[in-house]
């Protein structure tokens, strides 16, 4: 099981999903990690309330990359207050 948790994340590391950045996105907002250096972009765009479109760009190790990568395909759909609501263990 723990392979292919690890193949995902190696997956999405090394094909990320929504690189780039949104312009004239609804929602932007940038994070950076000053212990390890990690800084990543998100950009949303909304249309009738929703999460249309979803991308990061940043730098960053392997987790934080791919997370950022399985975070725009997550989120895509939800309402901002689904996007309030996420939590570290979702």
């Amino acid at each position: 099981m723990d392979n292919l948790y690890r193949e995902h994340i190696l997956d999405h590391y090394h094909h990320p999903r929504n690189k780039g950045t949104l312009e004239n996105a609804d929602i932007s907002c940038e994070l950076d990690n000053p212990v390890c250096g990690d800084v990543v972009r998100l950009d949303v765009r909304l249309e009738d309330g929703r999460v249309s479109e979803a991308r990061f760009d940043g730098r960053g190790c392997v987790i934080s990359m791919a997370s950022a990568s399985m975070l725009t395909e997550e989120i895509r759909g939800k309402t901002v207050e689904e996007l309030k609501a996420l939590r570290d263990e979702d």
